[in-house]
């Protein structure tokens, strides 16, 4: 199965594991080494029958990257803020949060704080009972391969595809839409944060994309609300909701092309994303508020 989403002459590989046509380990191994490297893509999963489209963290820290701009390591969120996150709605947003951080950390080649954070992944994973997605084997991986940046960035898709294939054959969809969400939204403030220090069309583009996911994470939040711990999550969201409706999509439209031999479809159509710069302000101005109290 294809996942595509919005986007300028773009395929949209599944790095959560949904695949159309089965080939050799080697192809799938190619095919995901091309999509974490391409900083135009994004991370896809259909969640209950919806398609979410996300700028994965690997894929928004290769386009911050590509456009110049340097590591800030204010933007992440410190590790030792893991001790304070003692519920389960905490961790797993936050699992999302220091899943974006990685990537972002990684990038850049921060080895030190690369260990760190995959640390605090593996200890919230731990208290989340999915240990099966980041075991030992896949600490060790990761740790022979901090000198390699393209075979980091595919072992960590290979275990969050694990992570969220294993919480959905489990029955743990409220806890895999709140990592989802917590990933989304460390990947929005990050690039939101970046455009005020260097404003970059390029990344307000791939925030003004962001106006379906959201819609998405907030029906799925709202669906997966155990005793109502997404109250407040949704209100904020919601909030959110409001900015992202008022940006502009501009089509111009050119025919698909299929290569019917490897079961790809590119959708070649433009669009033009406008952003009024006080709407924009204000997303920001949201994603912060979100964030701070996701993290603190």
């Amino acid at each position: 199965m294809r996942i595509f989403s919005i986007g300028t002459s773009v395929i949209l590989f599944g790095l959560i594991g949904l695949t159309a046509c089965k080939g050799s380990n080697n192809e799938v191994a190619k095919e995901i080494d091309e999509e974490v490297l391409d900083p135009n893509s994004s991370l896809n999963t259909v969640f209950d029958g919806k398609i979410f489209s996300i700028p994965s963290p690997i894929q928004t820290s290769m386009l911050i990257k590509e456009l110049n701009l340097d590591f800030n390591s204010t933007l992440v969120n410190p590790t030792d803020n893991l001790i304070e996150y003692n519920t389960i709605y905490k961790q797993a947003l936050n699992l999302g949060v220091f899943g974006t951080d990685l990537g972002y950390v990684s990038i850049y080649n921060k080895a030190d704080q690369s260990i760190k954070y995959l640390a605090a992944i593996k200890k919230t994973t731990e208290k989340l009972g999915l240990n099966k997605a980041f075991d030992n084997n896949f600490i060790k991986r990761f740790e022979s391969n901090l000198a390699n940046q393209d075979s980091m960035m595919i072992i960590a898709a290979d275990a969050f595809k694990q992570s969220d294939n294993f919480l959905k054959n489990t029955n743990r969809k409220a806890i895999s839409i709140l990592i989802l969400a917590g990933g989304w939204i460390e990947s929005m403030y990050i690039a939101c944060e970046l455009n005020q220090i260097k404003p970059s069309a390029e990344i307000v583009k791939r925030i003004g994309e962001q106006q379906l996911t959201l819609n998405t994470i907030i029906e799925a939040l709202e669906e997966y609300n155990d005793q109502k711990i997404n109250n407040e999550l949704i209100r904020d969201m919601k909030d959110l909701q409001f900015y992202f409706e008022k940006v502009e999509f501009i089509y111009t439209y050119k025919p698909p092309t299929t290569d019917k031999k490897n079961c790809i479809t590119t959708f070649n159509h433009e669009v033009e994303v406008k952003i009024d710069t006080d709407i924009l302000n204000q997303i920001t101005m949201k994603l912060r508020s979100i964030r701070k109290g996701i993290t603190e």
